[in-house]
């Protein structure tokens, strides 16, 4: 095989490798981005409910400058 054929045909291996190893990456952090949420959608169940605040309070906000 001639060195420019072979050369060639590294790159392209590289190329494929670093392809697959980005995809795996990607998985990966997609598995962990969805076990996240259903962490924080199953703290977000177990936490009590609250009463809303009267409606006088949060309306005003002070500035001071």
């Amino acid at each position: 095989m001639d060195t420019d054929a072979v050369g060639t045909v590294k790159a392209y291996l590289g190329v494929k490798q670093v392809k697959l190893q980005q995809d795996v990456q990607v998985n990966i952090l997609r598995q962990i981005m969805n076990q996240e949420k259903q962490s924080v959608q199953d703290l977000l169940e177990t936490m009590p409910q609250t009463s809303p605040n009267p409606p006088h309070l949060g309306n005003n906000l002070d500035l001071y400058v």
